[in-house]
């Protein structure tokens, strides 16, 4: 025989069933949004490889002067709290969040950090590109699409070599068409400015469409303002004066910025010579970062005090 059960007390046991059903959900809810950034957030692909990354770029192109140079990582610096990775024949440094999809390049020739690629954005965002005056100018996002498994972003401004022209696109894991130095470079809607190819651990991860996936190249014309900088420095280690010698020097504004392994710049200064000497006794004895730099070019090395 079945209980009987007290028809009085059934609506208050409804009752309770759904007040506990409200609270199970509730907990769940909860929990979920207090792991919401574990299960439902995954990393971008990192710009960098484990062991080494190089980039072809296409620093400046115009018809008569086109060369690509080859930029490799060559490590660690930090600049008001950030570590960026130092990447040679650039005139700056690069960091990134993998978290939000986006990555910035420090220009140390106007000490000034420039956002250069957001995979975060949406059809119809607008992302912003600076002339060499230092004027913003807003573009539109045209497109947003996966290709091999990576996102795209891609704006309505674009890369222009001669007669050639492509679209600035963001690059998941690569960065973008228009390599990390386009900010400055903008004429009109478009910079001279190209990324060619990317390689992370000695594999190419990316190429361009507007050079036909070709990692190098270098026009007949080119001139000697894109070629980069042969130098040599000496003694190392240095205990009072630095020798620095630019062996295909020309007449051009470079600069010289020494950093600290914090990333703060103690010592700057012309380079009007092929051949500088500078005083170094009063800084104090450690490992120090060199950057000799202008509007094209930028070269890094290391020299240790003691």
């Amino acid at each position: 025989m079945e209980p009987s059960i007290n028809k009085k007390h059934t609506p208050y046991l409804n009752l309770y069933k759904v007040y506990y059903n409200k609270i199970f959900l509730l907990t769940i809810i909860c929990i979920l949004n207090t792991t919401n950034n574990k299960i439902f957030s995954q990393n971008y692909l990192s710009l960098f490889g484990s062991n080494s990354t190089t980039w072809d770029i296409v620093l400046q192109g115009y018809c008569d002067a086109l060369c690509s140079q080859t930029s490799v990582v060559k490590g660690d610096t930090t600049i008001d709290t950030h570590t960026y990775k130092i990447i040679s024949n650039l005139t700056g440094f690069v960091r990134e969040d993998t978290l939000k999809g986006k990555a910035w390049f420090y220009d140390t020739y106007n000490k000034t950090e420039y956002l250069v690629m957001d995979l975060g954005l949406k059809l119809a965002d607008n992302f912003v590109i600076y002339k060499n005056s230092n004027e913003a100018v807003a573009f539109v996002v045209d497109s947003v699409y996966y290709l091999n498994n990576k996102k795209h972003v891609r704006l309505n401004a674009q890369t222009t070599m001669c007669s050639l022209n492509e679209k600035i696109t963001f690059i998941e894991g690569s960065g973008t068409t228009a390599g990390f130095t386009y900010h400055r470079n903008l004429n009109g809607n478009s910079v001279s400015s190209s990324m060619l190819c990317h390689h992370k651990n000695g594999t190419k991860v990316m190429g361009n469409v507007l050079f036909n996936n070709v990692c190098t190249s270098c026009s007949i014309d080119i001139t000697e303002n894109l070629l980069p900088l042969k130098i040599n420095f000496f003694p190392n280690p240095i205990q009072d004066e630095l020798n620095i010698e630019i062996k295909n020097f020309i007449s051009r504004n470079y600069n010289l910025i020494i950093y600290n392994l914090m990333g703060n710049k103690v010592f700057s200064q012309n380079l009007t010579e092929s051949l500088t000497t500078i005083k170094v006794s009063n800084l104090n004895d450690g490992i120090y970062q060199a950057v000799i730099e202008d509007r094209y070019t930028n070269e890094h090395f290391r020299f240790i005090k003691y």
